[in-house]
């Protein structure tokens, strides 16, 4: 059985005994195994967890880790069946528009992850979910999850405070109160909290509201710590990837691409089915094989960017950290999560960028509040930089030696840091590369916890 932080167990305990309760810890503490526990405590039968699409394997993975028995089943299509007992995993979208069909059932808990995507009062989403005719009305506990419960304005809270009868107060008389409201060319509208009666609101949301913040419990948690993310496979255009051009020009060779990739596949799996449990070099022996299964690798990387670029979009947009590392091995993968954080003012570094340019670019991120992203490749930027300005890092792709991924991870935790470092790796759900993914992982925190490179 895995093993829980005393403060994960007394949040749990906090869920547990709350019919109604918002769980607003600092991302990284594990807020989803909380609430695993916290159903374990009250017994819970019967289970409905809405959250983002992008999370929705990830939860299926989390009860499978630390509640095994327990069945979970992601819902996608309304002709996917609503089980009799255990959880059923739904995304904003899926119980916006098939809100009706969950509440014909009784649960024992709502669990709502990424709570503050309902901040939006008279949004679709936020009355399916929190509604009065919406999925809450048919549990019997709401539990809310966010690390940034209102991201812009106390007015965001509104819809959970009212819900939870902790406040009485219509939405126009909520924002009058603790907000700054004035009247532009669009409409009212909410520009700032009402610094005098925050200790108010303060004492409305204490009445629901467990939040840690790292430093809070820093006595309890290592140096660094580890988790993952599994994601679904998305689409790959490698029409316009450079990397793929043979395959398309002077001639179009796609199936050609198919085949190579298929057999790669196999050869990968032939190796990896060879390897026996005991043996301590199986990385060594993945590792011989990676320039025939090349290919395939920077097509799986591909695959994870969509997910990628989405879950770290919906952190940074809600403020859930300031700025993030992200490592990866493939110029294509690096340029594609690029493009999709751009509005972050990402910088990068790869082989073969310019030295001057190289420094520019670390001196950004570590000094402009701007730049949010970092993004870089896991050898070009893994020794010899400090990156202690982000305690976030995210691995869309390991290298298959876990000392260059230990390395990589050093230049956030080094002199400098004041804060614990989060470090996850994106996994693709249900394929060899989740598994050894997860081979990786143990390694690589096994030799920072060993020599603390």
């Amino acid at each position: 059985m895995n093993n829980t932080f005393i403060y994960q167990n007394d949040g749990a305990e906090f869920l547990s005994n709350k019919n109604y309760a918002l769980l607003a810890d600092e991302m990284g503490l594990g807020k989803t195994v909380q609430a695993i526990r916290g159903l374990e405590r009250i017994h819970a039968k019967r289970v409905v967890v809405v959250c983002p699409s992008v999370a929705r394997i990830n939860w299926l993975r989390e009860f499978e880790m630390w509640s095994p028995g327990f069945k979970a089943t992601v819902l996608v299509k309304l002709s996917d069946k609503i089980p009799e007992t255990g959880a059923i995993i739904c995304s904003f979208d899926y119980a916006s528009e098939n809100f009706s069909l969950i509440t014909k059932h009784t649960w024992d808990a709502l669990i709502v992850d990424e709570a503050h995507l309902l901040k939006s009062h008279e949004a679709k989403r936020a009355k399916a979910v929190l509604g009065v005719e919406g999925v809450g009305r048919s549990a019997k506990k709401i539990w809310l999850l966010s690390g940034t419960p209102a991201p812009n304005h106390p007015g965001e809270l509104w819809i959970m405070l009212y819900t939870f009868g902790v406040t009485k107060l219509k939405y126009d008389d909520f924002i009058n109160r603790y907000c700054i409201v004035r009247n532009t060319s669009y409409g009212r509208k909410v520009v700032s909290a009402n610094a005098e009666n925050i200790p108010e609101l303060r004492q409305l949301l204490a009445h629901i509201m467990l939040r840690r913040l790292k430093k809070d419990v820093m006595t309890q948690l290592p140096p660094i710590t580890y988790g993952h993310v599994s994601v679904e496979a998305g689409p790959v255009d490698v029409e316009i990837l450079p990397s793929f051009t043979q395959y398309f020009l002077p001639v179009d060779k796609r199936d050609e691409l198919k085949l190579e990739l298929a057999r790669q596949a196999d050869l990968l799996k032939t190796v990896e089915a060879n390897l026996k449990p005991e043996m301590n070099d199986k990385l060594q022996a993945l590792s011989a094989i990676s320039d025939s299964v090349s290919t395939l690798r920077r097509f799986i990387g591909l695959q994870k960017c969509r997910d990628a670029v989405e879950l770290i979009n919906n952190e940074l947009e809600n403020n859930a950290y300031q700025k993030i590392v992200i490592f990866a091995i493939h110029r294509d993968v690096i340029e594609i999560m690029r493009d999709g954080l751009r509005k972050f003012k990402p910088v990068t570094l790869y082989g073969g960028t310019d030295p001057d340019k190289r420094q520019r670019n670390i001196d950004r991120f570590q000094n402009d509040p701007r730049c949010r992203v970092f993004i870089g490749n896991i050898i070009a930027a893994g020794t010899a930089i400090t990156l202690t300005a982000a305690h976030h890092v995210t691995f869309i792709e390991q290298d298959w030696v876990p000392g260059n991924n230990a390395q990589a991870i050093m230049r956030c935790h080094r002199i400098g840091q004041e804060n614990p470092v989060s470090v996850r790796f994106i996994v693709l759900d249900k394929t060899l590369d989740a598994k050894i993914g997860f081979i990786l992982k143990r390694k690589t925190e096994q030799l920072t916890q060993i020599f603390d490179c």
